[in-house]
């Protein structure tokens, strides 16, 4: 299900407690609820930043 796209005129016509409440809502705390492929690239990103730390600090 595609979640709602909010538009900047409909953001401004909300308080900033009713955007923060949206900001929150849209925070995925359970990476199997996440976008499967962001959670791969950020995987293989940490993993090549691993990598390179071990390397430098093995030099």
């Amino acid at each position: 299900m595609d979640k709602k796209i909010w538009t900047a005129a409909e953001l401004e016509k909300m308080t900033p407690a009713e955007r923060h409440e949206l900001s929150e809502a849209s925070i995925v705390r359970d990476l199997d609820e996440a976008p499967q492929h962001l959670v791969e690239r950020a995987r293989q990103f940490v993993a090549e930043r691993i990598a390179t730390e071990e390397a430098s600090q093995a030099s």
